[in-house]
């Protein structure tokens, strides 16, 4: 029984892996995009998780990036997704399923996630379709126009965000700061005799002159 095992582990080192059939660019493009999609969304999470008040052009050029690199995952999942359909995953024998068993669960995994059957029973009752009632043509046409008009609005929300420049809204496009007026502080804001004579008298505080006196 020993001599089996031995012959067996044998066989298993000298196999030489054919990798031909793995779909690598398509891995590591979803996983690129993946990525970039990720560090994203931990970027808004952490402005967000900052005190005070963030700026708004700060965040909001943020999600005009995060919507740019969904809009690009989505149409890389969707131009890998017949590879990704036929695709079969398994464990080689030197996978470390001890130390990745999570992994290698989620990977094996044939159930969809409770969230997930959630999102397609969603997405089926605003879609409207009703599989007993229309056949597959009809179903495919009707989910064909939806990825064209989906596709159409993704698009047209990225060109018309960068048709502005949210940074620039005070002043407006060509529009120098420095010819903007700017309102001179007074040097004493607050006079606590000026703010008596008004509460008991009615008697405003005496504005200086802002024409200079002349001499004769």
């Amino acid at each position: 029984m020993d001599n089996n095992i031995m012959s067996a582990g044998t066989i298993q080192e000298n196999t030489k892996l054919n990798y031909s059939g793995v779909p690598g660019q398509a891995l590591d493009a979803i996983r690129m995009r993946l990525s970039q999609l990720l560090h994203s969304l931990k970027r808004i999470r952490d402005e967000f998780a900052k005190p005070g008040t963030q700026q708004w052009y700060t965040l909001q050029s943020q999600l005009n990036v995060t919507l740019s690199q969904l809009m690009s995952a989505t149409s890389t999942l969707q131009h890998f997704q017949d590879t990704l359909d036929t695709t079969v995953v398994y464990p080689l024998p030197k996978f470390p399923t001890t130390s990745h068993e999570s992994l290698l669960t989620t990977l094996l995994r044939k159930k969809n996630i409770p969230e997930v059957d959630d999102w397609l029973a969603m997405a089926k009752e605003v879609s409207g379709l009703n599989p007993e009632l229309q056949n597959d043509e009809e179903i495919n046409e009707i989910l064909k126009n939806d990825k064209e008009v989906t596709k159409w609005v993704l698009t047209s929300l990225v060109e018309e965000f960068e048709k502005y420049d949210f940074k620039r809204l005070y002043n407006g496009p060509g529009v120098d700061s420095s010819t903007t007026p700017k309102y001179a502080k007074p040097k004493q804001p607050f006079d606590i005799n000026g703010i008596m004579d008004y509460l008991y008298k009615g008697k405003l505080p005496e504005r200086e002159s802002t024409t200079p006196e002349t001499s004769l």
